[in-house]
């Protein structure tokens, strides 16, 4: 297929062509977003009709006069910019041709631009405050001191949203303060509708990282609190991404439960959320969390039979497979299987190159740890020796395991 067929190559004329077809490319974009999007052809439309003076048109499709805009319902960000989009037309087209008969809708239109920027501003300072806890990183962020005065005397109290990013900004900051998060839980499950469902999941991983942080601070307490947020939020499919639930997300949530004792909840939990998981991820996932499960409820023979079965696609899984099975022929006094794993162990942990230094590090030390305890035999002097050893060194896969089996 030619371009210019019969004409000598010119590359000049080639990259006017190519300039001129990325414009009409990207017209088509802009065409085809306008196509799928309902609110802007809308917030469009409004607009020209309110320009042209098609003020018939232009209040049918507004739906009112505008003078019941402030009693609308409590919304996200994007709902407070359309409100303001949508009465910033107003005040600008239309309002200016009813000699002043109307009610000026100026004060809505600075509400609702306020409602909309701090809402804003106040979701991207909980995302720098939270990449700043995990990472040497510094950004000037204004007006944060006289956002959180405004929010703590009491303004904005109506608006949902604030609210929820406020606390949120509060449990990262004051992560001490628990009243925060208390209150940051009730503001979600009274205005969970407010916002969509991506908005929804990501104010709702504030939450449990909360409980994560104190948890591996020693509050096990939180535990608890952590799977009564998977409790409320897996019915509604929040945590979902589309119609899937990760699996990372069921082996945290697997996990979890195992820690709380929670032993039936989680077998249900199993086998009503594997058609969830994905089609590919399926199979592995479900075969492993079974296996952990079973092996927190000494059914170890079943535990390493499922394990047995799952393909070591994924390091994450190869890595927690072989501490499973570690910990089984441990618990089942099988010293010739645990030694010869620990060897296999041991050589997969030296060879493999994707292995971080860090995951190196902990499941070495588990493994240390494990053989201490197999030929310490119960000897309580040295159990005592070795819970410092523990303590000390802290850096250790399953760490809570080998805490237990260090009880003298």
């Amino acid at each position: 297929m030619s371009l210019y067929p019969g004409s000598n190559f010119e590359d000049k004329k080639l990259r006017y062509a190519m300039t001129d077809l990325f414009q009409r490319a990207c017209e088509y974009l802009a065409h085809r977003t306008i196509r799928d999007n309902q609110h802007i052809q809308n917030r469009l439309v409004k607009e020209e009709l309110a320009r042209r003076g098609a003020d018939k048109s232009y209040l049918s499709l507004l739906g009112s006069d505008g003078s019941n805009w402030e009693t609308a319902a409590p919304g996200n960000a994007d709902t407070y910019f359309d409100r303001y989009e949508t009465a910033f037309t107003h005040l600008n087209h239309f309002f200016p041709r009813q000699k002043r008969s109307g009610t000026n809708p100026i004060a809505y239109v600075a509400l609702n631009l306020d409602r909309f920027y701090i809402t804003r501003k106040l979701q991207l300072l909980c995302e720098i405050v939270n990449v700043r806890n995990v990472m040497s990183v510094n950004y000037e962020f204004h007006l944060q001191d006289e956002i959180v005065k405004l929010i703590v005397k009491g303004e904005f109290s109506d608006v949902p949203a604030i609210n929820i990013y406020f606390r949120i900004l509060m449990t990262l900051t004051e992560p001490e303060n628990e009243f925060h998060f208390v209150e940051l839980e009730k503001l979600l499950l009274l205005h969970a509708s407010v916002f969509k469902k991506d908005e929804l999941r990501d104010l709702y991983q504030y939450l449990m990282n909360y409980c994560i942080k104190k948890i591996n601070l020693g509050n096990t307490a939180y535990l608890n609190k952590l799977l009564d947020i998977y409790r409320e939020i897996l019915p509604k499919q929040i945590i979902f991404s589309g119609v899937h639930l990760s699996q990372w997300d069921f082996k945290n949530i697997v996990t979890i439960g195992l820690r709380c004792g929670e032993y039936d909840w989680v077998y249900k939990f199993i086998e009503d959320y594997k058609q969830h998981l994905a089609t590919a991820e399926r199979a592995n996932a479900y075969r492993y969390n079974l296996a952990n499960y079973h092996f927190n409820n000494r059914d170890y023979k079943k535990a390493l039979n499922l394990i047995s079965q799952v393909e070591f696609t994924d390091l994450y899984y190869q890595l927690d497979s072989r501490a499973i099975v570690l910990k089984c022929y441990f618990e089942m006094d099988d010293e010739e299987a645990l030694f010869y794993h620990i060897a296999a162990f041991k050589l997969f942990l030296s060879r493999n190159k994707q292995i971080s230094e860090y995951q190196r590090t902990t499941y070495k030390n588990m493994i240390r740890f494990t053989s201490k305890l197999a030929r310490i035999s119960g000897k309580t002097e040295k159990l005592i020796e070795l819970q410092k050893q523990i303590e000390e060194v802290k850096q250790i896969a399953d760490i809570n395991w080998i805490r237990k089996k260090a009880k003298p």
